[in-house]
């Protein structure tokens, strides 16, 4: 019993660089973060584990780990995680696409931290498990606030990311972005995206502006190649459809081609971006080379092996960019995990299908606050009060979030 239990602390250390800050010395401490936290800031980091009764179990639970100054570790568990990956998280994204009023999400998901946050202004939120699935901001309080209204919510890989050092490479300090869009996927059996053209036109035109060097890529330059060869500009746009195939067991022969059997067993492989001429992935055609091939699809397994050190943002235009696997402990596996795995510092990534007009506005409105250089994560939070004022629903202001510093 005693080794089991130990397994688990060491499990929790792990996962939790706030519980490790009390497990292990020779780990970041609780002390450091609290160094660079602010009265009004707080840690909340969760951890998916599984549920233990003499033995493991088939069950999952969350703990929420919540460091802020004063006071030591506070601990809020929740016991009912096989219910929130399942029937609270499919609720959740029912009443985002039906556009309803959620009266369960806030209560499942945050209803038992927030009592704990009283005082609070900025969380840095270390997400896990089907945290990484929804949108914090998105939560409705009883008093009818999101809480894109009560905090500013700052997501963050770990929490051991606060401790970053800022300095950037010296040639992220030039000042490149690029920008990629309305592919020519060279089918018909994926709609074409002329509204990404319109979107990678009026963003060039903001970071122009600002004297950013940009480099477009539209149509058919707007492929596999291009993004490969990408050596860490400072800003990455992608603007195109994503997918992610949450269940394909048992499939055959070949889904976005790849290996169908590959693919069930390697969750990297399961989301990606389309790129241009995708036309023999979509039509079935198998490429057995999965880490070189160039057939249109970006999985996420090769975004893994992008050059992004020294990038400060990457942005993914596209539907349900943020989506993967849950994995105990490792967040979702998918393309914010590649993207960031590259060298990425921040990812801007969709959970649900997005409304192309409500895309435009958000992104314009963030570009035109970024180069007013209030830094990315305040310019993404204006551009969201901005398009709520347009759009109340969460639908459409809460289809992207941030991920990183």
């Amino acid at each position: 019993m005693r080794e089991k239990l130990n397994a688990m602390e060491k499990t929790l250390s792990e996962r939790s660089s706030v519980f490790s800050s009390g497990y292990n010395t020779n780990t970041v401490s609780s002390s450091d973060l609290i160094s660079v936290l602010t009265e009004t800031d707080v840690i909340v980091d969760m951890v998916r584990i599984r549920s233990f009764d003499q033995d493991f179990k088939d069950e999952s639970r969350y703990v929420a780990f919540i460091l802020k100054k004063g006071s030591g570790i506070d601990m809020v568990e929740l016991e009912n995680g096989n219910q929130l990956e399942t029937r609270y998280a499919k609720y959740y994204r029912t009443a985002i696409q039906q556009r309803v009023n959620d009266e369960y999400s806030y209560n499942q998901f945050w209803s038992t931290i927030d009592p704990k946050l009283v005082g609070k202004k900025t969380i840095y939120f270390s997400p896990d498990g089907v945290y990484s699935q929804l949108n914090l901001n998105t939560l409705r309080a009883s008093t009818g606030e999101y809480n894109v209204n009560r905090y500013d919510v700052v997501v963050v890989g770990n929490a051991r990311d606060l401790l970053r050092d800022k300095v950037k490479a010296s040639g992220a300090t030039k000042r490149g972005a690029f920008l990629l869009g309305f592919p020519d996927y060279a089918t018909h059996d994926v709609a074409a995206l002329p509204g990404t053209k319109i979107e990678i036109e009026n963003i060039s035109k903001v970071l122009k502006g600002a004297n950013y060097t940009v480099t477009t890529r539209l149509q058919k330059e707007a492929n596999e190649k291009n993004i490969k060869n990408l050596n860490a500009p400072l800003i990455v746009h992608i603007a195109t459809h994503g997918y992610f195939l949450q269940d394909i067991e048992g499939a055959v022969g070949s889904v976005y081609g790849i290996d169908a059997e590959n693919a069930s067993n390697n969750p990297l492989l399961r989301s990606g971006l389309i790129l241009a001429d995708a036309k023999n992935a979509i039509s079935g055609v198998t490429d057995t080379n999965i880490s070189e091939t160039e057939n249109g699809i970006l999985t996420a397994y090769e975004a893994m092996n992008l050059d992004l050190e020294g990038t400060d943002l990457v942005v993914l235009s596209a539907c349900e960019t943020g989506l993967g696997d849950v994995k105990a402990g490792e967040g979702v596996y998918g393309l914010q995990r590649s993207f960031l795995v590259a060298g990425a510092d921040a990812l801007i990534m969709s959970l649900w299908k997005v409304d192309d007009e409500a895309t435009q506005l958000l992104m314009s409105g963030f570009y035109t606050n970024l180069v007013k250089g209030i830094g990315k994560q305040k310019a993404f939070k204006q551009a969201q009060i901005q398009l709520m004022a347009k759009y109340k629903d969460p639908y459409y202001w809460g289809a992207f979030v941030m991920i990183g510093m």
